[in-house]
């Protein structure tokens, strides 16, 4: 199991960047397509298309990428604590915490920065904010939550080692609760319910973390059950995968949303999620093609992390200005900016890795 952990890891950092470019490719077929036809944008006429339903699948099937992100983090987290019968050293998490926000730090000043020479000015206040809460894109949402994580870390151990099953039993219920809410009030329910805007929130993640320090924590016992159950996590995770595309249109359908169905906050994706990442431990893939590779790659996700969505955009307006005419084929355009997204920050962390850089590549990369 422990080696599958480093393989999961590069094949989640893909899935990120495969989320994120289908993420695109609605902006390329909805509010781009006056650039590639004779239409006024918005334009939503090619919603149920075979592209359109490409884009939802891969989007879909790729959910599992930030819990098991979490997952991760969480399995790590054990293997520090391991031989410390009381909990986690306070030492150990400032050190995964500044590993953490220097590069998060760097990385988002220098997009404020491309923002103010591009004309986009924030206040004192919203750029406060934006730190905070990782707004600098889209995608930072993901380092104050697993701050949080790391800082609740000393006391989830204590309680993973002796009470483990009912941690992620109760994580999972506040995860399904909060989940709930937001179904109700997109069906008119009158409860109050956290926004699926504040992704940062760790009660729409609160299972994933848990799950991975439990299981790093008993791997022997862990290891024995996937065993025996890794073809029944099969069925569930071939189920729950065409599940989660399903419901994403039938809750797009009935309730006129967009964003939130084909995001992460459904219930099929939380199951499709967990169900993915035991499957995926179960069966030890480490015969999969290009397996070295994708654990090359997972070993710099950080730094693809943080590089990835400035990159991803700037490639996709390259296109809109420069050629235009490939918005128009999904599968070009999401090839080319999912190799730049992937390529780019890669060829960056080598070269910084060889030069005199290199003394502050940890500041930069992580």
């Amino acid at each position: 199991m422990r080696k599958g952990v480093p393989l999961l890891r590069g094949l989640a950092i893909l899935a990120v960047v495969l989320n994120h470019a289908a993420g695109h490719g609605y902006t390329a077929m909805f509010w781009w397509a006056h650039r590639y036809r004779d239409v006024v944008s918005p334009n939503f006429d090619q919603m149920g298309s075979w592209p359109y339903y490409g884009l939802v699948a891969v989007q879909q099937l790729t959910l599992f990428s930030v819990p098991a992100f979490l997952f991760i983090s969480g399995f790590f987290v054990a293997y520090a604590a391991r031989g410390d019968r009381a909990t986690l050293s306070w030492k150990i998490v400032r050190t995964r915490v500044l590993g953490l926000l220097w590069p998060y730090l760097i990385w988002s000043l220098l997009i404020f920065l491309v923002e103010a020479a591009e004309g986009e000015t924030r206040s004192a206040l919203d750029y406060a904010i934006s730190l905070l809460l990782g707004h600098a894109v889209g995608a930072y949402f993901f380092i104050p939550l697993l701050v949080q994580l790391y800082l609740l870390a000393p006391f989830l151990v204590p309680l993973a080692r002796e009470r483990g099953r009912a941690l992620i039993v109760g994580a999972g219920v506040v995860q399904v609760v909060f989940v709930g809410l937001l179904y109700q009030r997109y069906f008119g329910g009158s409860l109050p319910a956290l926004p699926d805007d504040t992704p940062w929130a760790l009660v729409w993640w609160a299972v994933y973390f848990p799950m991975g320090i439990v299981c790093g924590l008993h791997i022997k016992a862990w290891k024995a059950w996937l065993q025996r159950a890794r073809y029944a996590l099969l069925v569930a995770t071939i189920v729950l995968g065409i599940g989660s595309i399903f419901e994403a249109e039938w809750l797009t359908a009935v309730t006129g949303a967009f964003d939130w169905p084909h995001a992460t906050f459904k219930l099929s994706s939380m199951l499709y999620a967990v169900a993915f990442i035991l499957c995926f431990l179960a069966f030890e893939p480490h015969a999969m093609p290009c397996s070295r590779q994708v654990e090359q790659i997972g070993a710099m996700s950080f730094g693809i992390y943080l590089l990835h969505p400035k990159v991803m955009e700037l490639s996709a307006r390259a296109i809109y200005h420069l050629a235009p005419g490939l918005l128009g084929y999904q599968a070009v355009f999401q090839a080319i900016i999912v190799l730049l997204s992937i390529g780019l920050p890669i060829l960056a962390m080598k070269w910084a890795a060889r030069t005199p850089l290199r003394k502050v590549y940890r500041y930069f990369f992580g």
